[in-house]
């Protein structure tokens, strides 16, 4: 009887405050002693009427508030600066929660006013847990509201089979939520917290939408600073997690992200920190949920789908229209168990877990990324090399880093360096980051924040010059021109940064040409007390004594803002939870102890190996959705490839002849390319054109990417596009490259100086006198554009390979 009291008042403490550790530990001894908690009775949206641990048990409680109206029983939880205590309303006699705010002041004291007065205009509905009142009392504010006895829609998950609730119910729920929502929207207050913790049920099961402590009334003045994070990570909407002014679609998205857990008994998205689950907000398309749970009916998918769109102006645009797609969505009939079902929104997102990219470990390197833009908030600029071998993870820790970064205010701006062959500028990862920024500002701000390097700036990024109508200057002496190059470019950044923290990204340094490089090593100079951090991401096997990079990093290495983080392997426990995170499932810690030692851990090659498996039938998955060996007689260390390069090769070997032939154009063009250029040289008709990249990209082989407006594809990783080149037959190679050659002369007839490096390149690979000789000729051509942006070492190399 006593376990199931404390079983019964911790639940009741976690419905209020989903993150109180104690309550959570109560909890579990509870369950150890196999006590099933009782129906709540109490008097408050959590429904309990006692303290919930030893330490609320002997707590002092205030005798009363507002002048005696609200006598104080007892105390049901805190959470932050909010504590909340079962009180009786003495002029009404009824038993009501009574929330607590205290110990702030200054701007906090009047945003948690402002919000109080927002959630008390709401007046009365259904679905709304009722304010009875708010006010102040001495230096505390207060909020009266309804009491629930039936808990939280958090404990009704929990309580269910496979944490997973009848279709009908969870369409009931959502649907008197958009109700509660729909009311709020028109009243101006959006609620910002939407979670299964913050829905109540009353006693004849009807939800509630309560604690609207973090609302904000649409109509009034924000208090709440660019990049502050409020709310809860699991079901946040992207745009709120990067601190914009969050509105009515926010909340929608939240609503998603809980009726994806009342039928799929998990969110769309878990992780081992706030970080990493903002992250797969931000970037990961969800699971379709048929996947989890076979059965769920196509239209109720397409809509769940939908709300968790990215994009808030893609989603249903109220929670009037969610509640009549709810009311239309039909319960699935008996005999509709739809195993490996992926509903009606096939399309929507990979329906295969196994396809889509996960991040897991690697805290001590984060934290370290992390402790470097921390640093610059203060004015520490930072510049840091992300060092390791191909599929290490580079880019996913530069991923999480521009999470924390946006989630503290900051902005991360990224670039590429090009392997021989592909797109080729001088400084282009530094173009490709300005432009970005240029393009995003206010011409009158992008003015102040140039200043007189505009002109300078303009020279490598034609966007300047187009938004402030400014020319570059006429050229003068080479090496002073330069210097003002390099310097303007640096004082841009550091202006920039000055009014929002920045994050510069420059991915693959490893194909970076000397001007970059140069950029590079005059910001680096110049870091201290700017805003500003750069990351450069490098292979270091492939960066020798000789190499360009080599002697830059010498010289970056005195500086005493330049740090190094090298990735290796991960460890058994992380391969064990990266392959239960691609699953979706718990994995056999044996399966992952074989992986990892086939494959040190590098996690692009644990990735593959576990989609070969399940690919070849080595693993399936079972009804519940876990994987298993169907023949246990098998070993399937012996099935695991030795290379990263084989595992790949095995697994473009699976995709249709078709999509192989396609792939294959694509990567002679290089790992990114134009879908018009593809289309030119593939030598098939569009339907099937498309129908090879969505196989491809249903397999996570290639990503879809948007260059200045144009649509254009990216192989997911350099491995993927190097086997697939390294296979070709070397005449069909050598014409291919003619053909790409051609079709990209002809694209890019009217801007052939951009692209001349890569036409060059292209057309060395013939054995036609006539391409050859246009070889030499954008050889030259791409050398006097790196002349007139002072990229003297480019053009030196250009200029030897067209001798």
């Amino acid at each position: 009887g006593e376990w199931a009291a404390v079983a019964e008042k911790a639940r009741a403490v976690l419905a209020i405050d989903d993150g109180n550790e104690d309550a959570r530990a109560f909890q579990r001894m509870a369950e150890a002693n196999r006590v099933a908690p009782p129906a709540s009775s109490g008097s408050s949206p959590a429904g309990a009427d006692a303290p919930a641990d030893s330490s609320a048990a002997t707590r002092i409680l205030p005798a009363s508030f507002a002048g005696g109206r609200y006598s104080v029983h007892g105390f049901l939880g805190e959470g932050g600066s909010k504590k909340v205590y079962l009180a009786h309303d003495t002029r009404l006699d009824r038993d009501v929660a009574l929330a607590v705010v205290e110990g702030l002041d200054g701007d906090a004291l009047e945003r948690v006013r402002r919000e109080a007065q927002s959630v008390a205009r709401l007046g009365d509905h259904p679905n709304i847990v009722s304010v009875f009142d708010t006010g102040e009392d001495g230096e505390v504010l207060y909020t009266v509201y309804q009491y629930m006895a039936g808990g939280a829609l958090a404990d009704r998950i929990a309580a269910a089979a496979d944490h997973r609730l009848a279709f009908e119910d969870a369409v009931r729920y959502a649907a008197q939520v958009c109700a509660a929502l729909a009311f709020a929207h028109g009243k101006g207050v959006i609620h910002r917290d939407l979670k299964p913790a913050n829905v109540f049920l009353d006693d004849d099961d009807t939800a509630k939408l309560g604690d609207f402590g973090l609302a904000a009334a649409s109509d009034r003045t924000r208090l709440t600073q660019h990049g502050t994070f409020l709310g809860t990570a699991t079901y946040m909407a992207p745009e709120q997690a990067m601190g914009q002014p969050p509105d009515p679609r926010s909340d929608l998205y939240s609503l998603g992200c809980v009726l994806y857990e009342m039928i799929t008994g998990r969110p769309p998205f878990v992780g081992d920190d706030t970080v990493a689950i903002v992250t797969q907000h931000l970037n990961t398309p969800p699971i379709a949920p048929a996947w989890h749970r076979p059965g769920v009916p196509p239209a109720l998918e397409a809509l769940v789908l939908s709300l968790l769109d990215k994009d808030p102006a893609k989603r249903p645009q109220t929670a009037s229209e969610v509640r009549r797609a709810l009311a239309l969505t039909p319960s699935p009939s008996p005999d509709f168990v739809g195993e490996g079902s992926t509903g009606g929104a096939a399309g929507a997102a990979p329906q295969d877990p196994i396809y889509r990219q996960t991040f897991v470990g690697r805290e001590a390197e984060l934290r370290q990324m992390q402790a470097a833009f921390d640093g610059a908030l203060s004015g520490a600029g930072a510049l840091v090399m992300v060092v390791g071998e191909p599929g290490i993870g580079k880019t996913s820790v530069c991923e999480q880093l521009a999470t924390y970064a946006a989630m503290r205010g900051g902005r991360t701006l990224r670039g590429h360096c090009y392997e021989e062959g592909s797109l080729s500028l001088p400084y282009l990862p530094f173009v490709e980051a300005l432009r970005t920024y240029v393009l995003d500002r206010d011409p009158e701000a992008l003015r102040s924040e140039l200043g007189s390097n505009a002109p300078y700036v303009a020279r490598i990024v034609s966007e300047v010059r187009d938004k402030l109508a400014v020319e570059p200057p006429a050229s003068g002496d080479p090496d002073d021109d330069r210097w003002r190059l390099l310097q303007g470019v640096a004082t841009f950044l550091r202006n920039a940064a000055n009014v929002q923290p920045l994050v510069i990204v420059l991915e693959d340094l490893h194909w970076a040409d000397k001007g970059t490089l140069d950029v590079l090593t005059h910001i680096a100079r110049g870091l201290e007390g700017a805003r500003l951090v750069i990351i450069g991401t490098y292979r270091d096997v492939e960066v020798d004594r000789s190499h360009p990079l080599s002697s830059a990093l010498a010289e970056l290495r005195r500086s005493a803002n330049f740090s190094r983080v090298t990735l290796r392997g991960l460890g058994a426990p992380d391969v064990q939870k990266m392959l239960a995170n691609i699953a979706g499932r718990d994995v056999p810690w044996a399966l992952a102890e074989q992986v990892h030692r086939q494959t040190e851990g590098n996690p692009l090659f644990v990735q593959e190996v576990l989609r070969y498996l399940v690919e070849e039938g080595f693993l399936q998955r079972n009804t519940s959705g876990q994987l298993h060996r169907p023949n246990s007689e098998i070993s399937l260390a012996m099935q695991i490839p030795e290379g990263l390069r084989d595992v790949i090769g095995k697994r473009l070997s699976r995709l249709s002849p078709e999509t192989n032939k396609v792939l294959a154009v694509a990567a002679v063009i290089g790992r990114d390319f134009r879908l018009d250029v593809l289309q030119d040289v593939a030598g098939v008709t569009e339907e099937e054109l498309y129908a090879a990249l969505e196989e491809a990209s249903g397999k996570g082989v290639i990503e879809e990417r948007r260059q200045q407006g144009t649509l254009a594809y990216r192989f997911t990783h350099a491995f993927l596009r190097q086997t697939l080149y390294e296979e070709i037959f070397t005449p069909r190679r050598i014409r291919t490259h003619q053909q790409v050659a051609r079709a990209m002369e002809a694209r890019y007839a009217s801007r052939v100086a951009e692209h001349a490096a890569e036409l060059a390149e292209h057309f060395a690979q013939s054995t036609d006198g006539d391409d050859l000789e246009k070889a030499v000729h954008y050889g030259e051509l791409a050398a006097q554009r790196a002349m007139g942006v002072y990229a003297y070492a480019e053009a030196a190399r250009l200029l030897e390979a067209a001798l």
